[in-house]
């Protein structure tokens, strides 16, 4: 475990506090292809753009049939994707010591739902695209924070890519870089935490 921005003060993560988890990478195992939806979509290599940003550039048919793809893809991930191993303890464990957990990802609310369906997990929010703004911008930290009456101070936000803690950092929250066996990742210094397990957790937060 290594830090990353300064430590910010307040909140030590019990009681009034929060987690909220990414899906893709950081509960769940990597399982996209994304350069293989790039490539079906059709978008180029450069000037390269997010996918969920370069749909909303597209005319209106284009558009959905490239939404199509990425929610075949995203279907398809959904039956097949593993979770962490100790992602449910991890979960579990943060729960009983008192903190709030809700889950913000970039998916759809179907697949999302369907992952968790499928391995035994909830969370009492579930914040998907159809929500409104996504990571990287700070919405969707602040618009759960507001439903779970939890300041962001007092939030951390756990994610396995740099929209997470964009998002995260813009909202005032303390965030979490989670790399499993990945190479640490140039922008891993805008963390305030870098974790290789989600058991690491427990030890910032239990």
């Amino acid at each position: 475990m290594s830090a990353g921005r300064e430590d910010m003060q307040g909140g030590n993560g019990r009681g009034d506090a929060a987690v909220f988890f990414d899906m893709d990478g950081t509960l769940t195992k990597p399982c996209f292809d994304f350069d293989a939806i790039r490539r079906e979509i059709g978008l180029p290599k450069e000037p390269w753009m997010p996918i969920l940003e370069a749909l909303e550039l597209m005319p209106a048919d284009e558009r959905r049939r490239a939404e199509a793809i990425l929610l075949r893809h995203e279907a398809e991930a959904a039956e097949t994707c593993d979770l962490w191993e100790d992602a449910v303890e991890v979960v579990s464990r943060l729960r009983g010591a008192g903190l709030r957990t809700a889950l913000l990802t970039r998916n759809s609310r179907q697949s999302a739902e369907r992952v968790l369906a499928r391995h035994g997990l909830s969370f009492p929010i579930v914040h998907t695209r159809e929500d409104g703004p996504i990571k990287p911008a700070p919405d969707p930290v602040l618009a759960v924070c507001r439903q779970l009456d939890v300041p962001p101070a007092k939030t951390w936000v756990v994610g396995d890519y740099l929209f997470d803690l964009q998002s995260g950092n813009a909202a005032g929250a303390r965030t979490v870089l989670m790399i499993g066996d990945a190479p640490r990742p140039v922008y891993a210094d805008q963390a305030d935490f870098v974790i290789r397990r989600l058991s690491e957790l427990l030890g910032l937060l239990c």
